[in-house]
């Protein structure tokens, strides 16, 4: 069975967690993707964010005792897919971002891919 691909997308991690940041961006270069990051907390997300406008940003709930829950608003106002990626149940997200993607960790790297492929790369959700 191979496993879908990702050449073309443009992905952001957001993860404070070296090994879980080095294993999702393992996934992602093995799959074709170009990883940006990854970034270590809600402020150098954003400005990744900003310098290189990703086509999808994989985001943990907590980084460092910081919600990025502002972060992910920001990115989807300006049409980027966000996926949070977390050890929190889903019921955690405030009710604003319950339509937010979520994969619960350990990640499933198929659900991963399958995840970031909804939307092609290069498009803005309008």
């Amino acid at each position: 069975m191979s496993i879908a691909r990702l050449e073309g997308y443009r992905v952001l991690v957001v993860e404070d967690d070296y090994f879980v940041a080095q294993d999702l961006c393992s996934i992602l270069r093995t799959s074709g993707a170009t990883v940006v990051g990854p970034a270590r907390s809600v402020r150098n997300g954003r400005e990744l964010a900003n310098a290189h406008r990703p086509d999808c940003v994989l985001l943990d709930i907590n980084l460092h005792g910081e919600y990025a829950f502002e972060l992910a608003e920001e990115l989807q106002m300006l049409g980027v897919r966000t996926v949070f990626t977390t050890g929190y149940d889903a019921t955690f997200i405030p009710p604003r971002l319950r339509t937010t993607a979520c994969l619960q960790k350990p990640i499933d790297t198929n659900a991963l891919i399958q995840t970031i492929r909804t939307r092609p790369p290069g498009t803005v959700q309008t």
